[in-house]
């Protein structure tokens, strides 16, 4: 009996959870990210706010948690690509943002979360990919692959950034094979430099 009713309980936690988040979504449509306040998702909701605050602190909170899920996915997937040693992690990128709610890919990756959302996503990736790296770009130092990874992942950073400015328009292979060129020149430079780097030391 016990089971059962922690089994219901449970269902209605993740159900009022689902609530408040659609909602949200819903008003992020209408109005920008700091208008929607915890009152208008109650009142939208037909919650009250003491249901809100058992299961977020605030718009902020709540915000990032889908923030959060965004970039776990995201993570995820460039991991599984670097595991198969595949620099082309831009579509992996796009592939999520695409298919996730539009609202919460632009507050995100706008102008003032941008950087920070992305950052957050390839700090966390920094120390799986570089074995890769290492292994593939010979005589290449910890601290050269610091400075190739920010390089690539500061422009990929501001890539998505002004694609959510620009509107977010689903037809995104011009970029990712131009992005492909870039990131796999920079690889080859680096390679072919190494010796010539290390001869000069």
């Amino acid at each position: 009996m016990k089971k059962v009713v922690g089994v219901k309980n449970n269902q209605r936690v993740m159900q009022t959870k689902l609530t408040i988040r659609h909602t949200f979504l819903k008003l992020l449509k209408k109005r920008k990210f700091e208008e929607v306040t915890v009152t208008d998702i109650c009142k939208d909701a037909k919650i009250t706010r003491g249901t809100f605050y058992r299961y977020y602190q605030s718009t902020f909170a709540l915000m990032d948690q889908l923030r959060n899920n965004l970039a776990k996915e995201i993570i995820a997937l460039i991991k599984k690509r670097f595991d198969n040693a595949d620099w082309n992690i831009l579509p992996v990128i796009f592939e999520v943002l695409k298919k996730s709610d539009p609202e919460v890919v632009r507050v995100a990756l706008n102008k003032k979360n941008g950087s920070q959302c992305v950052g957050r996503i390839f700090a966390s990736l920094k120390e799986a990919i570089r074995p890769t790296v290492m292994r593939e770009i010979k005589m290449i130092t910890n601290d050269d692959f610091d400075y190739l990874y920010a390089y690539i992942t500061t422009g990929i950073s501001g890539i998505l950034i002004l694609w959510v400015e620009k509107g977010m328009n689903p037809d995104t292979s011009v970029i990712e094979k131009s992005i492909l060129a870039m990131i796999n020149k920079s690889r080859l430079q680096m390679a072919e430099e190494m010796p010539n780097i290390w001869a000069m030391k």
